[in-house]
């Protein structure tokens, strides 16, 4: 194996296990609040369909990226997010789906960052448009599209309708999109400059 495909390769498995992790743990501030509820046991929704669909969404909007690093990212982040239905194994009352927000995805995007390069738009895109093709799918699929976006300073779901899914996927695509043309154009200037 050459040393760019290990180096390629380590960051990804340590990108994506530190975003499931993140993802797990912010679910436990759901203890915290005022409107936590008995969780369901999250085993019944792990399928071959959900997993294959988040999965599917992730990469159609890490293929925007045209780098297969931020490909593989982008889908295993889709998929991965659903980790903060694993404090319902705790049997413990909470707020369901903390990661499924707006600052969820905020909090990973600065910790990620933060931790492996703060230069690395990509890597932050990458988590925006993963959770967003996560909320996608799960919209699309007609699970209940309804989410705790803005938890915790709002700690009610926002209801989206099935066909919202496009919007979601689109934005998600879009943020890839901007990310990669800002990011290939400051690699020219920086080439031009030598």
């Amino acid at each position: 194996m050459s040393q760019s495909l290990k180096k390629g390769t380590s960051f990804v498995i340590k990108t994506v296990l530190l975003f499931c992790a993140l993802s797990a743990a912010f679910s436990f501030v759901g203890m915290l609040l005022p409107e936590k509820v008995p969780l369901e046991n999250p085993s019944g929704g792990l399928s071959i369909h959900e997993i294959g669909g988040h999965l599917i969404w992730g990469l159609v909007a890490g293929a925007v990226f045209l780098s297969a690093r931020y490909v593989i990212i982008t889908g295993l982040f889709a998929v991965l997010i659903d980790s903060d239905h694993l404090i319902a194994l705790l049997h413990v009352d909470a707020l369901a789906r903390m990661s499924h927000s707006i600052a969820f995805g905020a909090i990973a995007v600065v910790v990620l960052m933060a931790i492996f390069g703060r230069k690395d738009y990509r890597l932050g895109a990458a988590v925006i448009a993963g959770v967003l093709s996560h909320l996608s799918f799960d919209t699309f699929a007609g699970h209940d599209g309804r989410f705790p976006l803005f938890v915790p300073f709002y700690n009610h779901d926002v209801i989206f309708q099935n066909i919202d899914w496009i919007y979601f996927e689109v934005a998600a695509i879009a943020i890839a999109g901007i990310v990669t043309i800002l990011s290939a154009r400051k690699t020219s200037k920086l080439e031009a400059s030598i």
